[in-house]
């Protein structure tokens, strides 16, 4: 496969992760939404993976990969901590903006640390 087909799973994949979160904080169809979070997390992951062997540098991954597999975890962790109400609505989707925010910004200028 290509990698511009892996990038466009990936950014498929995250579109599926915030309408997600969204329906889980809507309370509506907090199940489907769930099924549409876990689906989306799986399509990013793996297609990121993907890219990154495309890419040839997946035996030696650089830093802003690890950082973006840390943030797809807090990602993934998100609404468990919305449900169970350890933090409150409006600082989820605060969070959840930031932390897209910032896959984006790493996965586009691909920073050296």
């Amino acid at each position: 496969m290509s990698l511009q087909f892996y990038h466009f799973l990936h950014l498929i994949g995250l579109i599926l992760v915030f309408i997600g979160i969204g329906g889980m904080l809507s309370s509506e169809g907090a199940k489907k939404a769930m099924m549409w979070h876990g689906f989306g997390l799986l399509i990013s992951i793996v297609s990121g993976f993907g890219m990154l062997a495309k890419l040839g540098i997946m035996g030696t991954m650089p830093v802003w990969a690890w950082i973006k597999i840390g943030l797809w975890l807090v990602l993934g962790f998100l609404p468990v901590l919305a449900k169970r109400r350890v933090i409150a609505t409006p600082l989820v989707v605060l969070i959840a903006a930031i932390t897209g925010a910032a896959l984006a910004y790493l996965g586009y200028f691909k920073p050296a640390f």
